[in-house]
């Protein structure tokens, strides 16, 4: 598995564990966030198929900081 897929998977169960706590079905969180359910079960489910810009505002709703860090590789190792 691809650091990039495990980076969607670890960012999607972070915002499943954050709305169960505080006790948010993935339709309460979308009306919230202004997406379709089913938006919020392709992140929750670490699908990278989504925009920064949309983990963001799903992140920012449930209160969690997402930070990104961009890196560049120049193949040079």
């Amino acid at each position: 598995m691809s650091d990039t897929a495990n980076i969607f998977e670890s960012i999607g169960a972070a915002i499943r564990t954050r709305r169960k706590q505080l006790g948010m079905t993935q339709l309460d969180l979308a009306e919230i966030a202004g997406l379709q359910r089913q938006t919020i079960s392709r992140v929750e489910a670490g699908n990278g198929a989504v925009t920064i810009a949309t983990v963001a505002r799903i992140a920012a709703v449930v209160g969690l900081d997402l930070m990104v860090m961009p890196r560049y590789d120049d193949g040079r190792s």
